[in-house]
């Protein structure tokens, strides 16, 4: 059975959050700085698709339960063909809510919305656990990469990333854009798969078009100018470098659970105090307050409250989804090897169960630019505040 779903053109005013009045918090109240023009909705992204139910597997999946209000979109590649995606995703194990193949103009409904689908797997997104829950998944038809030179396995430097075409990234944003009608989703709770499993996934990957869903009204994104001011900011208000203590306080506000395992959020927030920062205080846009912390981050000193390999981990993933060109022109010095997804491709079910890493001890390649990585962490935070710092379902 097929329904014919027409797209509507009207532009959406963005309603912000789920379970949310859309009142900024004053903890988070913006910075005193020149204003900058929204980014404009390009109408032509849109287009009219069919919705397939024939592929339908809601009896293997439970209802959410009241309190289980839709929260997220976390989007995902397949790393299989079509086909083979389709029978993975329909045959038990993992699932997903859609399925939006290579070619055409129709989307597969895989499980109702009303409906958990394990999409997620081991998964945590601003303190929410099992991001199943809360979440719509949207897997895409795509390769993910390969390894250049056609090797089994291959190093981070070494891969070659698969682009989705322009059809497929208009019928993507024309599908979440009808769900973010249905759910008013916060932009930081538009995520991918390695936002929310940072230490097993690479999916979407950097070639994803977050930024035109952006511009369509679906998750977040910083315009340069924006990453800019923000720099520029930074610079006047903290002195001495970019420690790696500022990029983990500020992950961990925008969503990224990079602590140690031992450490609960209310020992961070006591931590932390001893560098004058208040979690649940302090505002976002008072950056001179983070000077203390960035003094003690420069020393070079182990802190007690983040676990470095989650944040490298954390980092990569923020910079595929938000800083792409940062990512794919940086110069790789050192990682270990990365599975390449043909290993994968031939499996029974759905590889999202599977780490895109291969072995247990993973070094990914840290040298970026830390002003770079707090100015777009800062942009996006100023620009988005309703839940920072908090869950996606509050």
């Amino acid at each position: 059975m097929k329904k014919i779903f027409i797209l509507n053109f009207i532009t959406l005013f963005f309603i912000i959050g789920c379970n949310s009045s859309g009142v900024k918090s004053n903890k988070t109240e913006a910075l005193d700085e020149k204003k900058i023009a929204p980014v404009e909705k390009v109408t032509n992204d849109l287009i009219p698709y069919e919705i397939n139910e024939d592929y339908l597997t809601d009896e293997d999946y439970p209802f959410r339960i009241n309190n289980e209000s839709i929260c997220s979109i976390v989007f995902h590649y397949t790393a299989q063909s079509y086909k083979k995606s389709l029978r993975s995703l329909t045959t038990g194990g993992n699932s997903s809510h859609w399925l939006v193949p290579e070619k055409g103009n129709t989307v597969y409904k895989i499980v109702s919305e009303d409906r958990r689908a394990q999409h997620a797997g081991t998964s945590l997104w601003k303190n929410r656990k099992n991001v199943n829950v809360i979440s719509i998944g949207i897997e895409v038809v795509n390769l993910g990469f390969k390894c250049k030179n056609n090797k089994k396995y291959c190093k981070q430097g070494e891969l070659d990333w698969i682009g989705f075409s322009e059809k497929q990234q208009k019928l993507i944003v024309s599908l979440a854009k009808d769900i973010q009608k249905r759910y008013n989703i916060d932009p930081l709770c538009v995520v991918g798969h390695s936002d929310i499993a940072v230490d097993r996934k690479l999916d979407p990957g950097p070639l994803f078009p977050w930024k035109m869903l952006a511009e369509n009204g679906v998750g977040a994104w910083a315009t340069d100018e924006e990453i800019q001011i923000q720099t520029e900011n930074i610079k006047k208000s903290l002195k001495g470098n970019i420690s790696p203590l500022l990029l983990q306080i500020r992950l961990f506000e925008f969503g990224y659970d990079i602590r140690l395992d031992k450490i609960s959020v209310k020992s961070l927030t006591k931590k932390l105090l001893k560098f004058e920062y208040n979690l649940n205080k302090t505002r976002i846009s008072d950056l001179e307050s983070l000077q203390l912390a960035n003094n003690f981050g420069n020393k070079g000193v182990k802190n007690d409250m983040f676990d470095i390999k989650k944040t490298n981990f954390a980092i990569h993933s923020f910079l595929m989804h938000y800083l792409p060109g940062e990512y794919l022109n940086h110069r790789v010095k050192e990682s270990n090897s990365i599975a390449d997804n043909r290993s994968k491709r031939d499996t029974k079910n759905s590889p999202d169960s599977k780490s895109d890493f291969k072995g247990s001890v993973i070094n990914l390649d840290t040298d970026f630019d830390n002003l770079k990585i707090l100015a777009a962490l800062q942009a996006l935070l100023v620009k988005f505040p309703n839940k920072v710092r908090t869950g996606c379902n509050y």
